[in-house]
């Protein structure tokens, strides 16, 4: 099943059962335990992204200014014959300003088909499709002003890179690969990045840290995953954060409550649910039981 890279990520993070390492696979074997990892079927999310400009004090990033804090509700659910097409959408609850702001993104195993992206401004009223200037350009924009940009909250797709196994080492203490991803020459025409390292647990198969070089082949984010828990037999990373080398900023996601395998009508992710509230609340309202 297709994971959030984003939140998850997506995103989703988004930001990833267990499976027995007692068998030596190839780097892209691994990667597609990572990403084809049990995330359910469906899932319903509340979580808080908090940004701010940072600074290192005792080798640690702490925020020289207030942090802007979020928080958000978010739905997803897995289609197609083999549940690798994903629908995921993400209403902002706080600030209240910004309340009803949504996202929808369409994620296609298909690599001849691109992830659909959508933003609706409730102040005013409009959805906007989010896409790159032309087909040699990756898609610009912050999410929601975090530190995530829009392709951060794509799922990964295995048929986009090509991958090497660079270690084997400890991290967070857990064994983990080192495994380096380089875009195939169609991917790269679109993507913010020329290269990524991923820290994958052994065991659990979940990444723990990743690092993202920008086209000119320089660091410019880093993502660790952390505070890992098993909810409803699924194994997820409550705490993301992601340190952008290049702004000084960095925004850290929490997921606050979390259910899988609950049931979500097609109907609701999709654009109606953006602009429609009242048919958004009586939706929503079922999912927020399901998370108390």
């Amino acid at each position: 099943m297709r994971s959030i890279k984003s939140y998850l990520l997506i995103i989703t993070v988004t930001f990833f059962g267990l499976i027995s390492t007692g068998f030596s696979e190839t780097p892209k074997e691994i990667m597609r335990s990572a990403i084809d990892r049990d995330d359910g079927k469906t899932q319903v999310t509340r979580l808080t992204l908090s940004s701010c400009r940072y600074s290192k004090k005792n080798r640690k990033l702490v925020c020289t200014e207030r942090p802007r804090v979020k928080i958000m509700e978010g739905i997803r659910k897995d289609f197609g014959p083999d549940q690798k097409d994903s629908k995921l959408i993400t209403i902002l609850l706080e600030p209240a300003s910004e309340r009803g702001i949504g996202f929808l993104q369409f994620d296609y195993d298909d690599i001849d088909k691109e992830t659909d992206q959508w933003i609706y401004l409730s102040a005013l009223g409009k959805v906007k499709r989010i896409i790159s200037g032309n087909e040699y350009e990756p898609r610009d924009g912050s999410f929601f002003g975090t530190e995530f940009n829009y392709e951060d909250m794509e799922s990964r797709n295995l048929k986009n890179c090509t991958y090497k196994l660079l270690a084997e080492e400890k991290y967070q203490g857990r064994d983990c690969w080192v495994i380096e991803s380089i875009p195939t020459s169609r991917w790269s025409k679109r993507s913010n990045y020329s290269k990524t390292l991923d820290w994958i647990d052994k065991e659990r198969f979940l990444f723990l840290k990743t690092i993202l070089y920008n086209r000119q082949v320089k660091r410019v984010k880093r993502i660790t995953n952390y505070a890992p828990e098993k909810v409803n037999g699924i194994w997820i990373q409550r705490k993301r954060l992601m340190n952008n080398m290049e702004t000084r900023r960095m925004t850290r996601l929490t997921i606050d409550a979390v259910v899988f395998n609950v049931p979500v009508r097609d109907d609701f992710l999709t654009l109606r649910t953006l602009t429609d509230k009242a048919f958004r609340e009586k939706n929503i309202k079922k999912f927020r039981k399901s998370l108390k």
